[in-house]
C-alpha cells in the first residue's frame, strides 16, 4: 500500500506539472468535493513538501547562496538516508531468498521428486515463457520500431505544442491586452465625458473672467463716483455752513420785526388816542371859541372900566403863556414823531433788504434741492450698483466653492485611477513572473516526465486535433481581437495624448483656479469697499435728510419773508396814515391825556417785555434741555455725532442769542422805567 500510495503520488506530481495540467485540473474539478480535497492535499505533499521530491533545478543554476545550499544539503541528506535504509531492505530480501535453495537441499527424497516434477513444469513454463519472450521480443521491436516513430510525431507533435503554447501565452496576453485596453476604452469614455464638461466648465470660467474685470472696471468708476460725491458734500457742507449763518440772520431780523410789531401796536393805540384827543381838543377848542367869544363880548362891555381892563389883560398874558408853553411842547413831541417816522423808515429799508436777501437765499434754496435731488438719485443707483456686487460675489464664492470640490473631486478620481494603475501594473508584474516560473518548472518537468508523456501521446493526439482547431479558430479570433486591439492601442494613443491634453488643460484650471481665488479676495476686498461705500451713502443720506431740513427750514423762512413783507406793508399804510396825523399832532393843544396815554403804553409795553422775557427763559430752559438730549444721543450714537455737535453749536448759538435778547430787552426795560 505504502508504494502504490508513492506511485499514486507520483503520477499526480507529474499530472500537476505536466503540459495537459489544465485538461487534468478541470477533470478533477468534475470529481466529488471530498475525492477533489484528497487529491489536493496529495498533490500538495508532491509540490509543496521536500520530503517526497528531490528539486535538481539548482544543478542548472550554476552559483548559489550559502543559505539555499544549507537547506538542499539537508533535504538531500534527507533524501539519501531514505535510499540508504530503502538499500538496507532490499539488501535483506536478497539474503533471504538467496538462503531459500541451500533451504531445499535438505529436503527428502520424495520433496525432491516432487521438485523434479515441480520443476520439469517449471522448465516447460520457461519454454514457453522463452517463446514467449521471442514473441514479446519481436513485438518489443516492433514496439521500438513504433515507439520510434511516435518519438518523432511527439518531437514533432511537441514542437507544434511549444509553438501552440507560445501563441496561446500570446492569446492570454493578448486577452490580457484587450481586457487592458477595454479597461482603457471605458476609462476614455468616462475622460471625454469629463473633458466635455470641463469644456463646459472652461467656458464657466472665461464668462467669470470677463465678470471680473466688468466688475473691477465698475468698482473704478465707483471709486470715481465716492471722489465726485465727496467734492459735492463738501461744498453741500459750506452751503449747509452758509444756511446756518443766514438762520442766524433770519432769526435777528424776526427779532427786529417783532420789536417793530410792538412799536407799530404801540404807534396804533397812540393814534387812535390821539384821534380820541382830537376830537376832544376840536370839541374844547369850539367850547374856548365860545367862552373867547363870549370873552371879548364881556371884553368890550369892561373896556369901559379901567380896573376891569388890568384884570383882562392879566388873564389875557396868562392866557397867552399856556398857550405858547403848550405850543412848545407840542413842538418837541412832533420832533419825536418825526424821529420815530424815520426810523420807521430805515427799518422798512432794511426790511427791504432782507426781501432781497431772501429772494437770494430762496434761489440758492432751489439749487440745493436741485443738487440734493441729484445726490438722491446718485446714491440709490450707487446702492444698486453695490447690491448687484454683492449678489454677484456671493455667486462667484459659491462658484468658487463648487470648482474646488469637482476638482478635488477629479483629483480623487485621478489618484484612484493612478493607484489602479499600478495595482494592474504589480498584478501584470507577478502574472509575468508567475508565467515565468510555471514556464521553467513545466520545462522541468517535461524533461523529467518525458516517459509519462509517451505513455499517453496516443490519447493525446486525437484531442491535439480537436485543440488544433479550436486553438486556429482561438488564432483567428485572436487576430481579429490583435487589429481591433491595434485599433483600440492607436486609439489609447490618442487618449493617452488626449489624457495628457486634460492634464495640462487641469494644470491650467487650476491656475485659473488660483487667479479665481485671488479674484475671489479681491471680490472680497470689493464687498468690504461696498460696505464702506455703503456707510457713506448712509453719511451722504443722513446729510441729505439734514438737506432736506433745511431746504423745509428755508420754506418756513420764506412763509416768514412774506409774512415781514405783508406786515411792512401794513406799517407802511400805518406810516401813510401816520403822517396826516402827525400833520395834526402840531395842532394838539392838551398834553395831560397824551401824557397818560403814553404811560399806560409804557405800563403795556413792560409787560409785554416781561412776557418776552418769560417766554425767552422758556426758549432757554427748552434750548438746554435739547442741549442736554442732544449730549446724550451724542454719547448713544457715534454715527450722528457730527451732526449732533453741529446742532448742539446751532442750540448754543440760538441759547447765547436769546440770552442777549433777553439781556437787551431787560436793559432796554430798565431804562425806559428809569427813564420814566
Amino acid at each position: 500500500m505504502e508504494e502504490m500510495k508513492k506511485l499514486l503520488l507520483l503520477l499526480l506530481g507529474c499530472a500537476v506539472q505536466c503540459d495537459r495540467k489544465e485538461e487534468i485540473i478541470e477533470k478533477i474539478k468534475l470529481l466529488d468535493i471530498e475525492t477533489q480535497a484528497a487529491i489536493v492535499s496529495h498533490i500538495q505533499e508532491v509540490t509543496d513538501s521536500q520530503e517526497n521530491v528531490l528539486d535538481l533545478q539548482w544543478l542548472e543554476e550554476g552559483k548559489m547562496c550559502v543559505e539555499e545550499l544549507d537547506s538542499l544539503s539537508r533535504t538531500m541528506a534527507f533524501h539519501l538516508r531514505k535510499l540508504i535504509d530503502e538499500r538496507d531492505e532490499c539488501s535483506e530480501a536478497r539474503d533471504y531468498t538467496s538462503f531459500l535453495p541451500s533451504f531445499q537441499d535438505a529436503l527428502s527424497k520424495d520433496d525432491r521428486q516432487h521438485l523434479a516434477v515441480e520443476l520439469a513444469d517449471t522448465k516447460g513454463k520457461l519454454r514457453r515463457s522463452r517463446q514467449e519472450l521471442e514473441e514479446k521480443t519481436e513485438q518489443l521491436m516492433d514496439t521500438k520500431n513504433e515507439l520510434d516513430r511516435l518519438d518523432a510525431e511527439m518531437q514533432k507533435q511537441k514542437q507544434e505544442n511549444l509553438q501552440l503554447l507560445s501563441e496561446a501565452r500570446s492569446v492570454r496576453a493578448y486577452r490580457d491586452e484587450v481586457d487592458a485596453l477595454r479597461e482603457r476604452a471605458g476609462r476614455v469614455d468616462r475622460l471625454e465625458t469629463e473633458l466635455a464638461r470641463f469644456k463646459e466648465r472652461l467656458h464657466d470660467v472665461h464668462f467669470y473672467k470677463a465678470r471680473v474685470e466688468e466688475l473691477r472696471e465698475d468698482n473704478v468708476t465707483l471709486l470715481e463716483t465716492k471722489t465726485l460725491l465727496e467734492e459735492q458734500l463738501s461744498t453741500a457742507r459750506g452751503r449747509c455752513d452758509k444756511l446756518h449763518e443766514l438762520e442766524k440772520e433770519n432769526l435777528h431780523l424776526r427779532s427786529k420785526l417783532h420789536d417793530m410789531e410792538i412799536d407799530r401796536d404801540s404807534d396804533k393805540k397812540r393814534l387812535e388816542e390821539l384821534l380820541e384827543e382830537n376830537m376832544l381838543l376840536e370839541i374844547s377848542q369850539k367850547q374856548s371859541m365860545n367862552e373867547s367869544a363870549h370873552l371879548g363880548w364881556e371884553l368890550e362891555q369892561l373896556t369901559k372900566n379901567n380896573e376891569v381892563n388890568e384884570a383882562c389883560k392879566s388873564f389875557v398874558f396868562e392866557l397867552n403863556e399856556t398857550a405858547s408853553s403848550r405850543l412848545l411842547k407840542l413842538e418837541k413831541e412832533n420832533q419825536s414823531l418825526q424821529s420815530t417816522i424815520q426810523e420807521l423808515r430805515e427799518a422798512s429799508r432794511s426790511l427791504e433788504e432782507g426781501h432781497v436777501h431772501a429772494v437770494e437765499l430762496e434761489r440758492e434754496n432751489r439749487t440745493l434741492k436741485k443738487k440734493v435731488e441729484g445726490l438722491q438719485t446718485q446714491m440709490d443707483q450707487e446702492k444698486q450698483i453695490t447690491h448687484d456686487l454683492e449678489n454677484q460675489g456671493e455667486e462667484l464664492k459659491l462658484q468658487k466653492q463648487k470648482l474646488e470640490k469637482e476638482l478635488e473631486s477629479l483629483q480623487a478620481d485621478r489618484d484612484k485611477q493612478i493607484s489602479e494603475l499600478q495595482q494592474e501594473k504589480q498584478h501584470l508584474s507577478q502574472t509575468v513572473s508567475s508565467l515565468r516560473m510555471r514556464a521553467q518548472a513545466d520545462s522541468e518537468a517535461r524533461v523529467r516526465d518525458m516517459e509519462a508523456e509517451n505513455r499517453v501521446l496516443h490519447q493525446t493526439i486525437s484531442e491535439t486535433g480537436v485543440r488544433l482547431a479550436r486553438l486556429e479558430a482561438d488564432k483567428r479570433q485572436a487576430a481579429k481581437e490583435l487589429d481591433g486591439a491595434r485599433e483600440r492601442a492607436e486609439g489609447a494613443a490618442e487618449l493617452e495624448r488626449e489624457v495628457a491634453r486634460l492634464e495640462r488643460g487641469r494644470e491650467q484650471l487650476q491656475r485659473e483656479l488660483a487667479a479665481l481665488a485671488i479674484a475671489g479676495e479681491r471680490a472680497e476686498e470689493l464687498a468690504r469697499e461696498n460696505a464702506t461705500l455703503e456707510q457713506d451713502n448712509r453719511r451722504l443720506r443722513k446729510q441729505a435728510d439734514a438737506a432736506q431740513g433745511i431746504s423745509a427750514r428755508l420754506a418756513t423762512l420764506e412763509a416768514d419773508r412774506r409774512q415781514l413783507e405783508e406786515q411792512n406793508l401794513e406799517q407802511r399804510r400805518a406810516l401813510e396814515v401816520a403822517r396826516p396825523a402827525a400833520a395834526r399832532l402840531a395842532q394838539l393843544q392838551h398834553e395831560h391825556s397824551e401824557l397818560e396815554g403814553e404811560h399806560a403804553e409804557l405800563r403795556a409795553a413792560t409787560e409785554e417785555l416781561r412776557a418776552h422775557t418769560k417766554r425767552l427763559e422758556l426758549g432757554q430752559a427748552a434750548l438746554e434741555r435739547e442741549k442736554e438730549h442732544l449730549r446724550s444721543s451724542l454719547d448713544a450714537s457715534g454715527a450722528e455725532a457730527q451732526g449732533a455737535r453741529a446742532e448742539l453749536r446751532e442750540a448754543e448759538t440760538r441759547a447765547e442769542v436769546f440770552r442777549r435778547e433777553a439781556e437787551e430787552l431787560r436793559r432796554a426795560a430798565e431804562r425806559k422805567l428809569v427813564y420814566r
